[in-house]
Parts: structure tokens; C-alpha cells; sequence
């Protein structure tokens, strides 16, 4: 399936470079197409004559910062966003955070005198701007979005991104609570558990996953994700060497989350939001595994969640942090999977707006399980992961841009909840794609 996964995901790539060079000129930062903003475009010319545009004043200022400065070009230009004229970008002034966001974020708009930005500002709001702040205000990548944090930057309204991956875990670490043990630790016990007919050896769920992401409005934002996986559980019989293998493969729960941004400043770089989320009964929830809930497919129960989200931008570097809390319901079969509460950080660096390298702790507490109202003492737990992420943006085409997103985590802290299986790593691997729609 990886193999399969991954020629498709090449085979996309390669038909985006290939029908590239013939389509509509497009922003080389975000790829979205110029002629769909012309009020806000702006016109880079190099020294040696080379042009280049981009869709609005925020892609213009990333690169103009990546050359060094405005001397670096023998010509720099944007659109007065009242008369549409061409103006120097080094001349202007600029407003930032309008409730205009009329191509990408932070909306910095030029205007050719600070009369026009005061009129705009007394009807649309924002701050004043000379063309040295404005370089200061932007960060090369724009904003960043973590793999296992939540992001409280939604992006702009008619945002849209789909993404395609691969993700695999690994258990494969024998625990009674936060101690690794040897089978003949675990076939002596501790005195206070069930004697179970088998031993858990390994665990493992790979496959593919999909999600989509859609700006409803400037504040207002709503992602879906779904994954098809193939579980399997290596044991051990108690009462001699022999291995059994266990699998159980399809799609998972359908995950859906809604994110409302509460406050932002005008500069677009400090957010606080609030995240609602909840997952569908889209994958199988097989009673046979009752007793091992590791390889369950899904809940098989709607379950609701929330949590407050806050991200900041200081210069190259993003900060995000997560608070939230899953409470999972009893399905019909009578079986309660345990609630999750979750703490988060994540600390990205942006050195130029092609790149995104990262590290992102979370902690969640999970309750134990209940079937028929009595708790699964294999189940739920304490763990603290650590996890690298990173993402290139390789390509702009079709009016958006392409990006490749890994991840690789492993605990730095694990509460099995008495026995059971600890986790080795968990990996993700995703193809993106980003355009907008309309403003």
C-alpha cells in the first residue's frame, strides 16, 4: 500500500510541474493566480531585467526580505489600492489588519499617500505602515500549521487545502504503567490483574489518510479527516510460545473540527481561538475486540470535544499552544472508549518562506475504557510526546501551491495504565495542495 501510495502521490506531482509552464501566471509564493488580484498585485523587477509579480503586498515584502532589501532590485511596485495605479513600493504607505483580506495574510494594503490609508482605516480599521515596518510585520513562511497542535490561525475565507498521506505507528515496548518489562516480568505480575490467556508482543497500524480544509470566513475555518488502516496485534499464548496474529483493516472514525478565531491583533501575528471538534462512527467497532481496543477501527459513537487555541509569530519563529478535552460517549454495544484531555506546544522556524522545520510537545490523559460499565484495565494511560515536523513548499501551480509535511514522534513518557504495549514512533507523511477561491 505505501509503494502504491507513493507513485500516485509522485504521479500527481509530476502532471502539476508538467502543466505548470502553460497555465495562467500565477504568485510564485502561494501560486494564487495575479489576474484574480489586481488591486493589490505588485511588480519586482531584478537587475537584470528579470519580472516577477506576486498577488499581493505581503508575498512582495517576503521577497524583498530574502534579497537583502529593496536595493537589491532596480524596481519595486505595488497597486494603490484606491486608484489602481502603480506606485513605489518603497514610497508607500501600508495598512495592516483591515477586515479586508483581499489576498493572504497578514493583509497588508499599499496606498499611495496616508490620506487614502487614513480614510480606508477610519472605514475598515488597521494600523499605518511605512514600507520598513511593513517588512518587519511579515514572517517568510506567512503562518504554519502543526501536525499533532493545533493551529488558532484560521486561514482566510475561500481557503481551501486538500491533503493526501501515509501514516505508521509502532508498539512494540512490553510496560506495566511506565516501566518497560521482559515476558517473564510480566508473567510474574504484580498480583493485581486479570490474568489474560495471551501476551501482547507488538502492535501496528499503517495506511493511508486524507483531509480537507476550508476558510467558511476570515475567522471561521472547518477541517475533515478520515484514514484507511490495517491493524495488526502480535501476541503471545500464556501457557506456551505459540504466535497469533490478529488484524482488522478499513477506514476510521470521520474526525471533524471547527475553528473560531475570538481575537487576533491588527498585525496578524497573536491568536486566540476556540476549537470544536467531534468524530462520526465511520469506521468499524468490532466486538471481537472488546478486549483489545488497540485494533479497534472506530468508537461507534458520535463524540464532541473542544479546547482554546492560541498561536503567535515572533519574527521567524511560530508559537502555537492547545488546550482541549474529547469526551467519547458509550456506543450501542456498551463499550465507552475514555475521554482525552490534551495540553500542547509547538515551536516552528521559518527561514525563508519555502521551509518549515519543528518540534511539538503534546500530553494527553486518557481515562480508561468501559465495557459494560466496568473499566479496561488495558486501556487509557499518560504520555508525553515528542515530535519533529517539517514542510517544503516545492511547487505553485493551479492558482495554490504544493508543500511535502513529515512528522516522526516518540514518548518521552508513557502510562500504559498497569500492562500493556508502549509506543516506538509515530509517522506521517502528506502531499498538500493550498488555493483560494475568492475574497
Amino acid at each position: 500500500m505505501l509503494k502504491k501510495y507513493g507513485v500516485v502521490m509522485v504521479a500527481a506531482v509530476m502532471l502539476a510541474s508538467a502543466a505548470h509552464a502553460g497555465e495562467r501566471e500565477g504568485c510564485r509564493l502561494c501560486g494564487m493566480y495575479i489576474d484574480q488580484y489586481q488591486g493589490t498585485s505588485a511588480i519586482v523587477t531584478s537587475k537584470d531585467g528579470r519580472i516577477e509579480k506576486t498577488c499581493g503586498g505581503a508575498d512582495m515584502l517576503r521577497l524583498v526580505a530574502d534579497a537583502g532589501g529593496v536595493e537589491a532590485f532596480s524596481s519595486v511596485l505595488v497597486h494603490d489600492w484606491l486608484s489602481g495605479k502603480e506606485i513605489a513600493a518603497a514610497g508607500a504607505t501600508y495598512v495592516i489588519g483591515s477586515d479586508l483580506v483581499p489576498d493572504m495574510i497578514p493583509n497588508i494594503i499599499a496606498f499611495a499617500d496616508q490620506d487614502g490609508a487614513k480614510k480606508f482605516i477610519s472605514e475598515h480599521g488597521g494600523q499605518p505602515l511605512t514600507f520598513s515596518q511593513a517588512l518587519l510585520a511579515v514572517s517568510p513562511m506567512g503562518m504554519t500549521m502543526p501536525n499533532r497542535v493545533n493551529s488558532a490561525v484560521p486561514p482566510p475565507n475561500g481557503s481551501v487545502s486538500f491533503g493526501a498521506g501515509y501514516m505508521s505507528m509502532v508498539k512494540d515496548d512490553l510496560m506495566m504503567g511506565s516501566n518497560k518489562v521482559s515476558t517473564a516480568q510480566y508473567l510474574a505480575g504484580t498480583g493485581t490483574r486479570s490474568p489474560l490467556p495471551m501476551i501482547p508482543q507488538k502492535m501496528e497500524a499503517s495506511g493511508p489518510m486524507a483531509m480537507a480544509n476550508y476558510g467558511i470566513t476570515d475567522r471561521l475555518s472547518v477541517t475533515a479527516k478520515i484514514s484507511d488502516l490495517d491493524k495488526t496485534m502480535t501476541s503471545t499464548m500464556r501457557t506456551s510460545s505459540v504466535e497469533r496474529v490478529t488484524k482488522h483493516k478499513g477506514i476510521t472514525d470521520l474526525e471533524l473540527k471547527a475553528v473560531y478565531n475570538l481575537w487576533r491583533d491588527d498585525y496578524y501575528s497573536k491568536f486566540v481561538s476556540l476549537m470544536g471538534n467531534a468524530t462520526l462512527p465511520t469506521g468499524d467497532f468490532d466486538t471481537t475486540f472488546r478486549t483489545m481496543p488497540g485494533l479497534q477501527l472506530g468508537t461507534g459513537s458520535i463524540n464532541l470535544g473542544g479546547g482554546l487555541l492560541g498561536s503567535a509569530c515572533f519574527g521567524d519563529f511560530w508559537l502555537h499552544g492547545e488546550a482541549s478535552y474529547l469526551a467519547n460517549r458509550e456506543n450501542g454495544d456498551d463499550y465507552k472508549f475514555g475521554d482525552v484531555g490534551k495540553l500542547g506546544a509547538a515551536l516552528h522556524y521559518t527561514p525563508n518562506y519555502d521551509l518549515m522545520l519543528g518540534v511539538e510537545l503534546d500530553a494527553t490523559d486518557t481515562a480508561k475504557n468501559e465495557n459494560f460499565g466496568a473499566k479496561v484495565q488495558n486501556s487509557g494511560g499518560r504520555a508525553i510526546m515528542l515530535t519533529g515536523v517539517a514542510s517544503w513548499r516545492f511547487l505553485s501551480a493551479f492558482g495554490g501551491n504544493f508543500s511535502l509535511n513529515g512528522s516522526y514522534g516518540i514518548p518521552l513518557y508513557e502510562d500504559v495504565n498497569l500492562y500493556g504495549l508502549g509506543t516506538e514512533y509515530v509517522a506521517t507523511g502528506m502531499l498538500n495542495f493550498k488555493h483560494r477561491f475568492n475574497y
